[in-house]
C-alpha cells in the first residue's frame, strides 16, 4: 500500500466511491431525452461538485454547459422520464431529527431541497452517496434509509458502488417501477482511508486503445497515451473500476482474485471504519 495524493478542488480523486456510483447509474439509466442526471456529486474535501463532473477531465471546472443539468421542477416542457438526484450523505440529513450539535451544524449549510421529489419525474432515483465516517457503516446506514422513506421514497437500498454489477443490477430493479427510490451507495471516502491499494496496470500489448476506460470512469489516474491507455501508478488508488469496464479485459488488477465483499472489507479496514454495512 502507498501514502494518498493529495486532492484537487473540484476534481473527483482517484478510487472516489462518488464516480463509482455515477458511472454505475449513468450505464444503466443511458443518455437521451427525458433523463437527467442533477445533484450534488461531490465532498467537503474538493467541494461542491455537479454529478456530472466527476467523469469529466478536468473535473467541475471543465464540465460544458449541455452537461450541468438542474433538479426538474416538474413544470419543464420535456418532463423528465427519469432523474437520478444525486445527493451527499451530510445534505440527506439535513434538518434530520436526532444529529448531535456538531452533525448539526456541519449540514446546516448543505441542504437542498428534497420535499417534492416524487415532482421530479416519472422515476426518481434519489442517489445518496455515504462516503463519511459518520453515516457510511453501521446504523449510519440505516439512518440514511430512514431518512430517505421519510423524503417519500418507496423503498431504500444499501450498494456497494465499487460492486458495479450488483449495483447495476438493483439500479436497472429501480427503473423497472415509477415513483421515488433511494439507492445509498456506501463506501469509505478514499481520503480517509490511511494508504491506498496496489495499482492496476493495462496490458500495452493487448490495449487496443478505445479508450473506453478513460470516457467512461474519467478518472486523474487514466491517460490515453497513443496508441493505448496508460495508468500512472503514483495516482492510481487501486479502486478497479476502470478494469470492470474494459471490455477487451487488458486492465489487470492485483485484486482480479478478490469477491466484491473482500474487497469492500479491505477498503473499509484500510479507513477503519466498522465494515458492517447496515440493514437492506
Amino acid at each position: 500500500m502507498r501514502p494518498m495524493r493529495k486532492p484537487e478542488q473540484g476534481v473527483a480523486c482517484p478510487g472516489c466511491p462518488h464516480r463509482a456510483a455515477f458511472v454505475v447509474v449513468k450505464d444503466a439509466v443511458g443518455r437521451g431525452r427525458g433523463r437527467v442526471f442533477c445533484g450534488n456529486g461531490g465532498c467537503p474535501v474538493v467541494g461542491q461538485m455537479h454529478p456530472a463532473a466527476l467523469t469529466c477531465p478536468g473535473g467541475d471546472a471543465a464540465l460544458l454547459p449541455r452537461y450541468r443539468q438542474q433538479v426538474p421542477s416538474g413544470d419543464e416542457q420535456v418532463p423528465a422520464r427519469v432523474c437520478a438526484h444525486f445527493v451527499t450523505d451530510r445534505e440527506l440529513m439535513a434538518g434530520a431529527e436526532g444529529l448531535s450539535a456538531e452533525q448539526a451544524r456541519v449540514v446546516a449549510a448543505q441542504a437542498p431541497d428534497l420535499g417534492h421529489l416524487s415532482a421530479e419525474g416519472e422515476c426518481v432515483l434519489l442517489c445518496v452517496l455515504a462516503s463519511s465516517r459518520a453515516w457510511a457503516a453501521g446504523e449510519g446506514l440505516n439512518r440514511l434509509a430512514d431518512r430517505a422513506r421519510e423524503l417519500g421514497c418507496g423503498d431504500a437500498r444499501i450498494l456497494d458502488p465499487f460492486d458495479t454489477a450488483a449495483s447495476g443490477a438493483a439500479v436497472f430493479s429501480a427503473l423497472e417501477q415509477p415513483g421515488v427510490h433511494a439507492l445509498i451507495f456506501a463506501s469509505p471516502c478514499v481520503q480517509l482511508m490511511s494508504e491506498t491499494f496496489e495499482p492496476a496496470e493495462i496490458n500495452e500489448i493487448a490495449c487496443v486503445g478505445c479508450m473506453r476506460c478513460t470516457q467512461i470512469t474519467g478518472c486523474p489516474a487514466l491517460s490515453f497515451v497513443p496508441p493505448v491507455c496508460v495508468i500512472d501508478t503514483e495516482a492510481c488508488a487501486g479502486c478497479d473500476l476502470c478494469a470492470d469496464y474494459c471490455r477487451t479485459h487488458t486492465i489487470l488488477s492485483p485484486r482480479q482474485r478478490m469477491t466484491p465483499a473482500e474487497k469492500r472489507f479491505a477498503r473499509y479496514s484500510a479507513a477503519r471504519f466498522d465494515e458492517e454495512q447496515g440493514e437492506d
